[in-house]
């Protein structure tokens, strides 16, 4: 029987029911002489008790069977109405008495996804340009070696690649929205930036030059760049940005401050030491008659001034030493693919063979006349051993990389090598560069010795060692990060009030930990910590904060099939005091977002004093948000939550998969509050602690439960 006929026959005989009750009871009053009995009165009031259970009964019938399925379909219906997902779905209740009401919200509905999914496809057509735009400037970016920064007037990174996240070293403090004078000093970019602006104002006939060099430091001194910042401008002329490129300089101070060194030799202790030795002799020649004592003093002065100069030069040849590979232009090369050209190179010898041994690594030089020189090393090498089999192999030693190229056979002695060191290796052109000419360039001075393996030798070619880290962790670095947006170029000036400011205006940055149990005050801590930024309404996936922290403690079994964080995870990660800086570098000024954020923020507060840090960010809660926008009625778990939105939890029990599936609710729910007119975040606030004071008198009355949701 259907739910609605089933309504209706239950009311109607509840009515029924009623009606008999009281003709009986009218009738038997008017049936009995009235007086001082209680007769007659209790059996009004046994009637109006009937009444009043039949019209509470009514009242139930209805409550279950229409005005909640009522109450459940127009909150689905506002869900839909502010999302902007193309799929979001219409719960419909599950037994109800709405007739033909439910089936046609259901069509309507399906109306309005049929709608957005073709207006959806319309801008997919019409953004189809755009993307390929964009994916040809993600190619272009993360191929850059340098650093590449766009930043707004009020200094907002709007975007970076991957090469300045490696370059500045500090990837907790990059990000979309995240001040760039947090990790380069302020002073250098605004005296260039105000600079560029005067020239742009300048009204004289000079060409006007929008882009300036400038060097700066990193925000802890540690590194120093050489950067050119150049303006952007709207159509209009007005400048609403500006454009960085940095390259790291670090490494060439040590090379500067050789070369003022040498240059004081030169300068003032050689031209000392060579004055010393034309006075002795200008002296000597000039008076041919002075005694022989007086002779061998200026022959003594000759003699210590000229072992002074000798030994001058020699310590001012071990300065200069390799300071020309500065000067030769030079970039990381990598050994596997040198080996890979090489044996092509080496096809006119179809018997030579050229392997890879071991793990190949970074070296630093010219690729080209490194390819030439072992090129004209492995043929000279074939020629006098006959070998045919050559391994080579890359091993990191101290501040060089060693090049080993191992064959079956005796090692060479140094004047075999020596003559080689004469050959030419060039480009084909005439008197080109020769190997040793190559060699020295590249700092190189090689040697040749047995090998470890009995029967063998090998030539070793100490090589510079890359300056970029030979085991970098990729992980910090994804692969395809989400790195840029334009829409930070508006100026927020205007707006001095963090309440007062736009939720699509805000960075978010939403957080999940895990933990060793539940209760911090007795003992219990912190052993996973990860966040995502949420930018403009998007889930930066390319930003993320994941890191596993040793609790000094074991961690429970119940904790662990909860989680799956083993005492051996964590046994080799970092304290709490050591995380938690760098998790508040992360967050800046952002707002925190968790779903039931005081459980874990309970938890980051107890040990900000250790950490030496104070989150005084605004803390928003992604249960209270669900409360405030779906009443009590509804489960506020995370899992109910992402099932109600279709958001599917990657990871689930996991810092990291829990704050992504977090991400991804807290953009359902701005596009919610939106719709419904709370656009700031003050707004926002003052209802959902609204909404949390509700609950706290709620749980305080016992008139709901409010432990916690699930996070």
């Amino acid at each position: 029987m259907r739910a609605r006929n089933l309504a209706i026959i239950l009311c109607a005989l509840q009515t029924l029911f009623a009606v008999a009750v009281l003709v009986i009871s009218v009738r038997y009053v008017i049936s009995n002489d009235v007086g001082d009995g209680a007769g007659p009165g209790l059996v009004l009031t046994l009637a109006t008790l009937l009444l009043a259970t039949c019209g509470f009964l009514c009242w139930l019938t209805l409550e279950r069977l229409v005005m909640r399925p009522g109450r459940k379909l127009a909150r689905g219906i506002n869900a839909l109405l502010e999302s902007r997902n193309v799929e979001q779905e219409l719960v419909l209740p599950g037994r109800h008495a709405l007739a033909e009401l439910a089936p046609a919200v259901t069509a309507l509905a399906d109306a309005l996804r049929l709608s957005r999914r073709e207006t959806h496809k319309a801008m997919q057509s019409a953004t189809a340009d755009l993307s390929e735009q964009k994916a040809w400037l993600e190619v272009i970016l993360q191929g850059l070696t340098e650093g590449v920064l766009v930043c707004n007037k009020q200094h907002q990174i709007m975007l970076y690649n991957r090469s300045a996240v490696s370059i500045l070293g500090q990837p907790e403090a990059i990000g979309l929205g995240r001040p760039l004078h947090g990790v380069l000093s302020r002073a250098p970019l605004q005296h260039t930036m105000e600079r560029l602006e005067w020239r742009h104002q300048r009204q004289d006939d000079q060409p006007i030059e929008f882009s300036a060099p400038f060097v700066c430091t990193s925000v802890d001194s540690q590194r120093m760049f050489h950067g050119r910042m150049a303006l952007m401008q709207e159509h209009d002329g007005s400048i609403n940005g500006y454009l960085v490129t940095l390259v790291d300089i670090s490494a060439d101070l040590g090379r500067m401050a050789q070369i003022d060194n040498v240059r004081r030799v030169l300068t003032r202790d050689l031209r000392g030491m060579v004055g010393n030795l034309r006075a002795a002799a200008e002296t000597s020649m000039a008076y041919p008659d002075m005694s022989a004592e007086e002779r061998a003093s200026f022959d003594q002065v000759i003699n210590k001034e000229s072992e002074r100069l000798s030994d001058a030069i020699d310590d001012l040849a071990k300065q200069i030493h390799g300071y020309n590979m500065s000067r030769w232009p030079m970039a990381d090369v990598f050994v596997g693919d040198l080996v890979n050209c090489l044996e092509r190179r080496l096809s006119d010898l179809p018997t030579v063979h050229v392997q890879l041994a071991g793990t190949p690594l970074w070296v630093h030089g010219d690729s080209l006349s490194l390819m030439l020189a072992l090129d004209c090393l492995l043929r000279q090498l074939h020629e006098h051993t006959g070998a045919e089999l050559f391994e080579m192999e890359s091993l990191l030693g101290d501040r060089r990389v060693y090049l080993d190229i191992s064959w079956a056979g005796k090692p060479l002695s140094s004047d075999i090598l020596n003559r080689w060191f004469e050959l030419p290796c060039g480009y084909g052109e005439p008197g080109g560069q020769s190997l040793g000419d190559t060699l020295e360039r590249h700092g190189c001075e090689p040697w040749s010795q047995a090998s470890d393996r009995e029967g063998h030798a090998s030539l070793r070619l100490p090589l510079m060692d890359s300056r970029r880290p030979q085991f970098m962790d990729e992980e910090r670095l994804p692969a395809r990060p989400e790195f840029y947006d334009f829409g930070l170029m508006q100026d927020f000036r205007a707006r001095d009030a963090l309440s007062d400011k736009r939720l699509s205006d805000l960075s978010f940055v939403v957080f999940d930990c895990e933990m060793t149990g539940l209760n911090p005050e007795q003992g219990d801590e912190i052993i996973a910590i990860a966040g995502v930024r949420v930018v403009n309404g998007r889930v930066l996936t390319g930003e993320t904060f994941d890191r596993l922290i040793n609790p000094g403690r074991p961690i429970p079994a119940g904790s662990i099939r909860f989680h799956g964080i083993t005492d051996q995870d964590v046994a080799d990660k970092p304290a709490i005091a050591e995380v938690l800086p760098e998790f508040h570098t992360f967050a800046g000024d952002a707002v925190l977002v968790a779903h039931n954020a005081a459980f874990d923020m309970k938890f980051i507060t107890l040990k900000q004093r250790q950490a030496g840090v104070s989150f005084d960010n605004p803390v928003l809660d992604t249960l209270l948000l669900s409360a405030l926008l779906e009443g009590e009625e509804e489960s506020h778990s995370l899992d109910a939550l992402c099932d109600r939105y279709g958001i599917t939890i990657s990871g689930r029990h996991t810092a990291l998969g829990d704050a992504m599936a977090t991400a991804r609710l807290l953009v359902r729910f701005i596009e919610r509050l939106q719709m419904q007119g709370k656009t700031t975040l003050g707004q926002v606030m003052r209802d959902s602690h609204m909404e949390a004071e509700l609950r706290h008198r709620s749980a305080v009355f016992g008139a709901g439960d409010v432990g916690r949701a699930g996070g």
